[in-house]
């Protein structure tokens, strides 16, 4: 049985549709900001046009932790958490193209709005919308909330939702997060996160799922290593089936390195982990910065991060053209020599492009940057500034489509950032608690490209 999302009105496609194309970029709309990208090996000049940057407000006050996904049909569409009075009781709201905004609710509780952790939105090849999502709830005696992965099923693009399902059973020992979603061409589904099971510490796991979230395959553990515990994981599939996982782990020494590892059997069995470069970031501690993983049509690998290594810290991007056997040069791509936790983004379109985008933070006000390569990695073009570098813009996301590039993120005034800085407890403190995260003050803005010659 469906259970029937809230109409949220017209509010987002007023906001993001006002000429009613929806996110269709083949038009341009007015105001155009038109950056030149110089510099690429091939002596070519491509351009990214933005649009004007919208706010997502007249549908929801408040807003956090956006997503997108991309149909089979080409339809894109756009998640994010909003909760009453900006507070912990999150809820998703989702737009498709010009389709009214629709709201989801957990009846397990509030849907959490974690930046570094937000929901995951994939189309299934036969068009089901999934959105998997964490649930927190504090419990006396724990030190941080309990947070359990729900996963919601909808057949009409987001306009309503199945009832949602917990992913493979609710462990009672530990929590789930820090979680990806992955739909591979045959149809199955993908889930990994980050867990702490019986008192060990955290590691990353991973389930199957072949009847649509339904049911899920037991749990493995990807590798023996200790994962850093609050940096997303990725997941990405080749043509060929060959699965691919990439996440943060805590090598010797306190080393917190990336890595990239491969499964030949759905995930069964996987190969020992790759480092996507020898950083050597040295730190005691979790950034909260995890990777961004995509596979192209030839079967490379492409992969983007942050480091905090000395001398060298902010973000990267590097290929595999072996099956993540080994990788090439790490190309810089935002880096100073100091560079506060920056949050990547990577897309392809099929064609050679890939783009990265990230919040930068390598001046005082992180600002939404994107830079493109043309031809498939070898080189970048310089930096494009999306955001509005008066304000505070954080956790990027990025859908990539017929030349065309939407960029989404999470907004707020430098006095709200310094008000959330002040509020977070120092978790180094034995007897600091971490409330469940609440939407506070942000919004999300969105703001649409083009790519061209």
């Amino acid at each position: 049985m469906a259970v029937m999302s809230t109409d949220m009105s017209t509010g987002m496609r007023r906001l993001i549709n006002p000429d009613r194309r929806g996110l269709d970029l083949t038009v341009p709309r007015a105001s155009i900001l038109a950056v030149l990208l110089a510099g690429l090996a091939c002596g070519e000049q491509p351009t990214v046009t933005f649009s004007d940057t919208e706010d997502i407000g007249a549908s929801t006050s408040v807003g956090a932790a956006p997503m997108f996904a991309v149909a089979p049909s080409g339809a894109r569409t756009l998640a994010w958490i909003s909760a009453p009075d900006g507070g912990t009781d999150g809820r998703l709201y989702v737009s498709t193209e010009s389709a009214p905004t629709t709201e989801l609710r957990d009846p397990l509780g509030g849907i959490e709005p974690h930046g570094e952790s937000p929901p995951k939105l994939e189309y299934a090849p036969d068009g089901t919308l999934f959105a998997l999502y964490a649930v927190g709830r504090e419990n006396a005696g724990r030190r941080f909330p309990f947070t359990t992965l729900r996963l919601a099923a909808s057949r009409d693009r987001g306009r309503t939702w199945d009832p949602p399902q917990t992913v493979g059973g609710d462990p009672i020992s530990a929590s789930r997060n820090f979680h990806a979603l992955h739909a591979a061409a045959d149809g199955s589904l993908y889930v990994a996160w980050l867990e702490a099971r019986d008192g060990r510490k955290s590691a990353t796991y991973l389930t199957r799922s072949t009847d649509g979230g339904t049911s899920w395959s037991q749990s493995v553990r990807v590798d023996a290593a200790e994962s850093c515990p609050c940096c997303r994981t990725a997941i990405a599939t080749a043509e060929d089936g060959t699965l691919y996982l990439e996440w943060r782990s805590v090598l010797t020494g306190n080393v917190r390195d990336i890595v990239v590892a491969s499964s030949h059997d759905h995930g069964a069995t996987w190969n020992v982990p790759v480092r996507s470069h020898v950083d050597n970031f040295v730190f005691d501690g979790c950034p909260h910065a995890g990777p961004s993983l995509a596979v192209d049509v030839q079967g490379r690998v492409h992969i983007a991060w942050w480091t905090g290594k000395d001398g060298g810290a902010g973000v990267y991007y590097a290929r595999s053209d072996d099956g993540a056997r080994s990788f090439g040069p790490a190309i810089p791509i935002g880096v100073a020599v100091f560079a506060r936790p920056a949050h990547t983004q990577l897309k392809l379109d099929g064609t050679g492009t890939v783009v990265v985008a990230w919040d930068d933070a390598r001046m005082p006000l992180p600002r939404v940057t994107v830079r493109v390569s043309r031809d498939g990695g070898e080189t970048f073009g310089p930096d494009v500034v999306a955001s509005d570098s008066s304000m505070a813009a954080t956790f990027p996301v990025l859908a990539l489509r017929r030349d065309g590039l939407t960029l989404a993120w999470t907004q707020q005034s430098p006095a709200a950032m310094e008000q959330s800085h002040r509020m977070t407890p120092d978790m180094k403190d034995p007897t600091a608690t971490m409330p469940l995260p609440s939407v506070g003050a942000q919004t999300v803005m969105v703001r649409s490209g083009r790519l061209t010659f």
